[in-house]
């Protein structure tokens, strides 16, 4: 596996930086039930599914880091700031109902695809594959006027965000892990067997520092872009978290503390009527 780029933060302490992406997707669940308790439209759900998403995400770089599998991990990564790049693009362009539309023909063609093969048809059972009425007439109205949606290109909206080092050593980095390599499986090889390897891999500590980053950016973006106003301790938390990945200041755990008490007292958020 090649080497991780020189992006390590100033203070990498692993348990550290481990604690901090778990506290984060702690957060993430406060923000999720306080959302479940209003009824969403489908922009608000698309934007809490991406927040389901990313923390689900994240909980699985850690849990792919706890046995030592780094490259799937940083597949994960940038899986993670796919995300991330969609939801800004989405969201500066106001294009939730566009991204609704696309997603939904995309996946009935390609349920429809199954239901039609005679091989597989049989498979194609349970509620996913049954249709009502009205998103049978859905499918109908966008067959005849086909979403003209396309996803955002990665280093482009990072290029708008003036984030060009999230694309080439977050992103483009991540995708040589997606794709085989002659070395891939090289650091799993002595993982597996236990045989002391001829040299010490790089640590490969910043997928969880960079997946954190990330994560808190979605969650930033996610709430800018919802229809519901939230507490102010919520941005703060965020930005603490994100100055603990630079130089390890522990205000975010004070802060963490905060946002569990407004979270108990009386949710996150309320509508923005």
């Amino acid at each position: 596996m090649s080497s991780t780029p020189n992006t390590q933060p100033n203070w990498s302490d692993e348990k550290n930086q481990i604690f901090i992406a778990q506290t984060l997707h702690v957060a993430a669940g406060m923000l999720l039930i306080s959302l479940a308790k209003y009824e969403c439209d489908s922009r608000n759900i698309i934007i809490r599914n991406f927040m389901a998403r990313s923390a689900m995400t994240l909980k699985g770089i850690l849990a792919l880091w706890d046995i030592s599998d780094f490259q799937s991990a940083w597949i994960l990564h940038r899986s993670l700031l796919d995300r991330m790049f969609h939801l800004r693009s989405i969201g500066e362009n106001d294009e939730f109902s566009e991204f609704d539309d696309w997603s939904f023909y995309q996946q009935y063609n390609a349920q429809n695809k199954v239901k039609s093969d005679p091989e597989f048809k049989h498979q194609a059972t349970g509620w996913v594959y049954d249709l009502n009425n009205d998103q049978k007439n859905r499918a109908r109205r966008l067959g005849e006027q086909k979403p003209t949606w396309r996803r955002p290109k990665a280093e482009a909206v990072a290029k708008k965000m003036d984030m060009q080092f999230l694309y080439s050593y977050g992103y483009d980095y991540a995708s040589s892990h997606v794709h085989p390599m002659a070395n891939d499986g090289q650091e799993d090889f002595f993982s597996i067997t236990r045989i002391t390897p001829p040299h010490p891999f790089p640590s490969n500590i910043t997928v969880i520092n960079n997946s954190t980053l990330a994560a808190t950016m979605i969650f930033q973006d996610a709430i800018n872009f919802s229809s519901f106003k939230w507490k102010k301790i919520t941005w703060t938390f965020l930005e603490d978290i994100r100055v603990a990945l630079q130089n390890g200041i522990p205000s975010y755990q004070m802060t963490f503390k905060r946002l569990s008490d407004a979270f108990l007292d009386e949710g996150l958020c309320v509508p923005n009527n």
